[in-house]
């Protein structure tokens, strides 16, 4: 277990973002953190399949749902790929799918809700590692999320805590 808090890492750093998306966690853990991977999707999540399946260990993957149409970004497959690459975790501010399957996963997965609808499977749609925005925070690939029930924070550099 993490031992973190972020009500106490927004009390004691002042150089940081504090997330103003309110996000829901689905996955089985509710605390963790790790240097960020990005990946923006308006309706396919092809570059998210990509970016998974890639060496994860101490990584976050945070996928910016760029478009209007509603779709889930996430589901049981790419969750446990995740999982098993070692991903700490998986943030969205679009929605997930097959939640009774990813809460039994053992990593965090947060999203703004859930739709049952997939996405389009057109391959090699979307940008990684690019600049995102999640309600009005500014991430770039290679800052760090540390987030848990209370919320999120990011940081341009590892917290020492």
């Amino acid at each position: 277990m993490y031992n973190f808090s972020v009500p106490d890492i927004c009390d004691e750093f002042s150089d940081i973002q504090i997330g103003d998306l309110f996000l829901n966690s689905y996955g089985s853990k509710n605390k963790f953190f790790g240097q960020i991977h990005t990946a923006k999707c308006e309706h396919s999540n092809s570059i998210v399949k990509e970016l998974v399946n890639e060496h994860g260990e101490g990584k976050v993957l945070l996928i910016e749902h760029a478009g209007s149409e509603l779709c889930s970004m996430v589901g049981d497959q790419i969750a446990q790929k995740a999982y098993e690459n070692k991903w700490n975790g998986i943030l969205t501010n679009g929605c997930i799918r097959d939640v009774e399957i990813i809460q039994n996963i053992d990593m965090g997965v947060y999203a703004q809700n859930t739709y049952p609808k997939k996405t389009d499977k057109s391959v090699g749609i979307g940008k990684k590692d690019v600049p995102i925005k999640l309600g009005s925070v500014e991430i770039n690939p290679g800052d760090w999320i540390y987030i848990d029930s209370n919320g999120w924070i990011i940081s341009k550099k590892k917290l020492e805590l």
